[in-house]
């Protein structure tokens, strides 16, 4: 409130540069431009329209968004804690009962690769790096959906999505957007599927993974003649693609496999 005779800013009864009496009384006090009383909490005079300089505290709905912002990311990340000490306990198909890693992620202790029988040396989930918690969590997504265990399985693919979504640009490579893509399959969002497969081909145009998505989108949107050219692009370029030593391709290449067959099934190609 402003005092009416220096005219400073004060909050008490008087003011404290001049000691005049800013509040006449309880919750009343007096414009300092032409004297009228103003209402408790004005912030401008109704006679004269001068700022009373008193600011409104926020109400707690103003900070509402926030808290739930917050809420949700700290119910997000307790999930996916539970889902990782879960695996240890939690056994889906072949998933290994002690919840290792697959044998491409396991590695002795002085980061070299292991053989595939579990032992000491594999990583304990809780060490996992947030790409590998990604990654985990796609491999759980693609188990449950083979089961046909559909509600888990887009449960879980929504946190996989959300897991991706929290790395580091650099690290969304390749190999991650097909499982964005593969993931959004499952939670039928066939336009963000193909998006991922297009960023994949932004990369390389002849990428066996993005064309497998493509085939993928084109079947669940009834495109009959897009799975077609998808697949004949798919066949094109495997020869070459089993060759080439792309890491991606090795971590995938029995569903490669399986997709070749598909491919040809599907044009009647050899």
């Amino acid at each position: 409130m402003r005092c009416p005779k220096c005219g400073s800013d004060e909050g008490g009864k008087f003011c404290s540069k001049c000691g005049a009496e800013v509040r006449r009384k309880a919750g009343v006090s007096k414009c300092s431009k032409c004297g009228k009383g103003l209402e408790a909490g004005a912030m401008f005079c109704a006679e004269c329209g001068e700022p009373t300089g008193h600011r409104p505290s926020k109400g707690a709905v103003a900070y509402l968004p926030w808290v739930l912002s917050a809420l949700a990311l700290v119910a997000f990340a307790v999930a996916l804690t539970l889902f990782i000490q879960g695996q240890a306990s939690t056994r889906v198909g072949d998933m290994p009962v002690t919840g290792a890693l697959p044998e491409a992620e396991r590695v002795n202790p002085d980061g070299t690769p292991i053989g595939s029988t579990a032992g000491p040396g594999g990583v304990d989930l809780g060490s996992m790096t947030p790409r590998q918690a990604a990654d985990r969590l796609f491999d759980r997504v693609m188990r449950e959906d083979e089961a046909g265990n559909e509600a888990q399985a887009q449960q879980f693919a929504t946190m996989a999505i959300q897991a991706y979504g929290m790395l580091p640009p650099g690290e969304i490579d390749a190999d991650a957007h097909f499982h964005l893509g593969l993931l959004n399959l499952v939670l039928d969002d066939v336009d963000a599927a193909d998006r991922e497969a297009d960023l994949i081909l932004s990369l390389a145009d002849e990428h066996l993974l993005a064309l497998s998505i493509k085939a993928r989108v084109a079947s669940a949107r009834g495109d009959t003649a897009a799975q077609a050219e998808a697949f004949n692009r798919f066949l094109d370029a495997l020869p070459a693609g089993l060759t080439s030593g792309i890491p991606e391709y090795e971590m995938h290449d029995n569903m490669l496999e399986s997709e070749a067959v598909r491919a040809r099934e599907a044009t009647g190609r050899n």
